[in-house]
């Protein structure tokens, strides 16, 4: 390119000239392909819906597992109450014979 006092010299007139752009011909208007962004918005709809779904899923699964521990736990303290009163009978009847024992013992 030559320096601008040769262009002026010889009565050329310099113009800029920015690249073309195939998606934006016209360089002064700002490009926004709706069809893109459309496009890309039902996309990501798509995306949080599914996540969304996944989230449900999760927190359905999440209450089942919960139900079936309330309901183990529930066992479980019914079977140690069980327990208990059983040991407490045994002991019950253990002091109970030891004392029918000794008494007999004792005639």
């Amino acid at each position: 390119m030559e320096n601008p006092k040769s262009a002026d010299l010889l009565g050329l007139e310099i113009v800029e000239m920015a690249p073309k752009n195939e998606n934006n011909p016209n360089p002064n208007k700002t490009y926004e392909p709706k069809n893109e962004i459309q496009n890309v918005v039902e996309s990501d709809l798509a995306e949080f819906e599914s996540v969304n779904d996944s989230l449900d899923e999760l927190s359905t699964a999440l209450d089942s597992i919960e139900q079936r521990t309330d309901s183990i736990m529930a066992e479980l303290k019914k079977l140690l109450h069980s327990n208990r009163e059983i040991r407490q009978s045994l002991a019950e009847e253990k002091t109970t014979s030891g004392e029918v024992n000794s008494d007999s013992e004792m005639k």
